[in-house]
């Protein structure tokens, strides 16, 4: 999946094109508004995310809560029928289930993937102005001369990667007189300046986070980006299982399944996270922490047993509602 995406990136494809302007805008507003520190901004834009993703989570976890509540109905049609291989009580079972769905008012295909697409969309976007800053928040036109660019560029210092506005920001001050010289329309003096100043903020310490992290250079302190991913994607990934247990008491029967899950998605993105920019690890890990802030903020004031209990509620307010209607068209 993240090849796909890097390379979508590297390739700048005309579909992700306004996505990464919109970010582009936003960020370039950010650091306007945090005096060009980058990471403050990154933050910032992270948690402004994470808060436009809270409504589709909190629907989320009051599907998942809805479920939990309908279970032992379910259970009892699916044991109902449990002995019998005739494919006209299968049928009858599905039918017995969707009428308990359609009488409660929920549709189990309703579980909600939204969230986990949204924060695809949005790493997306971050990707793309993390590799491409000089065109979308420092607002030079490379893309119609990129060809150009590359070659004269490359005559001078060879350009190893296909993200060479990451390799211009690497060694601006080997390419910086070329690029004025060459394409004097595009680097004005005051685009040199915003990119110089641009590149002096990519840095935490000592550590530049335009560089791709090396396992083989493990004595590198910017090794430390995806160990940080590590942690903290696996602790954000043990309270959420740990959260939507409680909300779903039958999903510990798949306990096994989750546990092969909860462990594969943490080393996953420390995999990724040496293909990948450290900045895109720095926001990573950024998400991770924002992410288990509000899940224990979602623990602690929506419940789950809250939760199943308000959809008990409003289950009986709205069946009660339902029979008043009938009585009142009879």
């Amino acid at each position: 999946m993240i090849t796909t995406i890097t390379m979508a990136v590297s390739n700048g494809m005309g579909l992700f094109k306004p996505l990464y302007w919109l970010f582009g805008k936003c960020m370039e507003g950010l650091l306007m508004l945090f005096n060009d520190q980058y990471f403050l901004a990154l933050i910032v834009f992270t948690i402004v995310t994470r808060l436009i993703l809270f409504p589709l989570n909190l629907k989320q976890q009051k599907t998942m809560a809805k479920t939990s509540r309908l279970q032992p109905k379910i259970q009892k049609i699916q044991k109902k029928y449990a002995n019998s291989n005739d494919p006209r009580d299968r049928q009858k079972m599905q039918e017995e289930m969707q009428e308990l769905y359609n009488r409660e008012g929920h549709n189990p295909m309703n579980m909600g993937c939204g969230p986990m697409l949204f924060q695809m969309v949005f790493l997306m976007g971050i990707i793309g102005i993390i590799y491409y800053p000089i065109q979308y928040i420092i607002g030079v036109d490379i893309a119609s001369n990129s060809d150009a660019i590359f070659k004269a560029l490359n005559k001078v210092h060879e350009i190893k990667g296909n993200y060479f506005q990451i390799e211009i920001l690497q060694n601006f001050d080997i390419y910086k007189d070329v690029l004025a010289s060459k394409f004097p329309e595009l680097f004005t003096e005051a685009k040199l300046n915003a990119i110089a100043d641009y590149k002096a903020h990519m840095f935490i310490g000592n550590l530049d986070m335009t560089q791709i992290p090396n396992f083989k250079n493990w004595k590198d302190p910017i090794i430390i980006i995806p160990i940080l991913c590590l942690v903290t994607s696996f602790g954000s990934t043990l309270l959420s299982q740990q959260i939507q247990k409680k909300q779903n008491p039958a999903a510990a029967a798949q306990g096994q399944q989750m546990m092969i899950m909860m462990l594969m998605m943490p080393f996953f993105s420390f995999y990724i996270s040496f293909k990948v920019s450290a900045a895109v690890g720095f926001y990573w890990i950024i998400s991770n922490l924002v992410a288990t802030a509000q899940q224990v903020f979602m623990a602690k004031f929506f419940p789950p047993k809250r939760n199943v209990a308000r959809q008990m509620i409003e289950a009986t307010i709205e069946r009660r509602s339902r029979e008043e209607s009938i009585k009142k068209t009879k």
